[in-house]
């Protein structure tokens, strides 16, 4: 069996580019920046979310997803994504976020800064304290999943894009996709079982 040519960005699995999306890039490589500004607005609060579950920091988040939206300004007239805008974005915004955890050493200070504010936060009610809890159960099972898997998750669950998209912007199939949330959905269930058992 023979396996599909990789593309510019390694990428085996295709979201077709469709007609908005194309005139909405040709627009922007003309420098129109009305068109520039729609993107910005449609895309900016869902690729900062993103980023925010990569880096737990607002201000990074948002650092990462103005610094891409320069770039593409300032590259306009060579912005050219093939595998449709958001899926673009979204790839761009993951990449740009794993590049500045590694390049800044910080995934062990974002724990540490996630058990404090944890610590701080702590609710007495009963009702906060088991959605605390819960909530905690949770973020511990995702981060228990194999990478690949919890990376999965966090762009379908959390980023709500779909399968075809994560697999654009991580270069598998849909397939592979679908498996890696299997695994994920497998993994929550295991870790919550025995909290909705009491």
């Amino acid at each position: 069996m023979t396996q599909r040519p990789l593309d510019a960005t390694g990428s085996q699995a295709t979201v077709p580019i469709d007609a908005d999306d194309r005139h909405l890039i040709a627009r922007i490589q003309s420098g129109d920046a009305t068109a520039f500004e729609a993107l910005f607005r449609t895309y900016a609060a869902e690729l900062a979310s993103l980023a925010v579950n990569y880096l737990h920091a607002r201000d990074d988040a948002e650092e990462i997803v103005q610094t891409l939206f320069v770039w593409i300004w300032t590259n306009r007239h060579s912005f050219n994504p093939q595998h449709g805008v958001r899926a673009y974005l979204f790839g761009a915004v993951r990449n740009r976020s794993l590049n500045a955890l590694r390049d800044a050493g910080t995934a062990a200070r974002v724990m540490n800064d996630l058990a404090v504010a944890e610590h701080r936060t702590a609710a007495p009610a009963d009702a906060q304290l088991e959605a605390s809890e819960l909530h905690a159960i949770v973020r511990q099972a995702v981060a228990s999943m194999p990478p690949r898997c919890r990376e999965v998750f966090t762009l379908v669950r959390t980023s709500r894009l779909s399968y075809t998209e994560v697999a654009a912007i991580l270069g598998i199939t849909a397939k592979t996709v679908e498996v890696h949330m299997g695994r994920a959905l497998a993994i929550l269930r295991t870790r919550l079982g025995p909290h909705f058992e009491r």
